[in-house]
């Protein structure tokens, strides 16, 4: 069964956080996994003068659903705590474009809780 969560051992991470330069910025890590079998990973930290979570890095396999899932758990995980902007990474542009998370230059999403709301909307969760 597939989850993402957030995990509090960011040991596994070490390099790639350092590699990231996000050492002194306090990123968290988010998990994807299938029968406890890591497939999946989303970097991230707060942004503080933009007043943004800022999206880092994100392993996905080459599944871009899997990848939507992991910048929706991240983004869910910022809407609980009150934050509503979202900063993506220049190596994310292209899927997040695909993804409809950003729609101009900036690789910024406004809004998280109203996109997030919309997928209350969307046919899929219509028919239920």
């Amino acid at each position: 069964m597939l989850q993402i969560l957030q995990t509090r051992n960011r040991e596994s991470y070490k390099n790639k956080i350092e590699e990231l330069s996000l050492t002194d910025s306090f990123p968290s890590v988010v998990e994807a996994t299938d029968n406890d079998k890591v497939i999946g990973v989303g970097i991230y930290h707060m942004d503080f003068e933009k007043g943004a979570v800022s999206i880092d890095y994100c392993e996905w396999n080459d599944d871009i659903m899997l990848l939507d899932g992991i910048i929706r758990s991240i983004l869910f995980l910022m809407m609980l705590r009150g934050i509503e902007k979202a900063v993506f990474s220049k190596d994310l542009e292209n899927e997040c474009r695909k993804l409809g998370f950003v729609k101009d230059d900036t690789l910024m999403l406004d809004g998280i809780s109203g996109m997030l709301d919309g997928c209350k909307h969307c046919k899929h969760n219509s028919e239920n």
